[in-house]
């Protein structure tokens, strides 16, 4: 058990130098609104793919996965978002959260997010991993 605990820090390294987090933004809502999406690049440096799960924040009661959608019903273009258990990142490959496809989404919001400020991020993927990111808040 002494030899796991003291492989961890060096196995948490070598998932870590696998990931790459490119700049992101988090959307500026109205203060009617409780959640609002945070977008960003994700990049997976290894061989093997890294399946992230969600994220923790300071800022909201939960972070989860959402993908967008636009389904076809009656005639009618109907938009909306479902979320997802994880999102893989493949080896040597990337994706992008977006709007219009893959995000966060920081549901209940514990305050009001004001333009400019840095809303700190933990990504969460499987095997222990969390890195953390800083990501502008902005209208767009």
């Amino acid at each position: 058990m002494r030899t796991l605990a003291l492989l961890l820090p060096f196995l948490a390294l070598a998932l870590a130098q696998r990931v790459e987090v490119q700049p992101g933004w988090v959307r500026l809502v109205p203060p009617v609104l409780q959640d609002t999406a945070a977008y960003l690049t994700l990049l997976n440096r290894g061989d093997k793919p890294l399946r992230l799960l969600g994220g923790e924040t300071p800022v909201a009661r939960r972070v989860s996965l959402h993908r967008d959608q636009r389904e076809q019903r009656d005639g009618h273009v109907v938009m909306g978002m479902r979320p997802l258990p994880y999102l893989d990142i493949p080896p040597k490959g990337r994706v992008e959260l977006k709007p219009g496809g893959y995000h966060l989404m920081l549901e209940g919001l514990k305050r009001l997010l004001k333009a400019g400020e840095k809303v700190e991020l933990t990504l969460v993927f499987q095997g222990g991993l969390k890195v953390k990111v800083l990501l502008p808040v902005e209208m767009r």
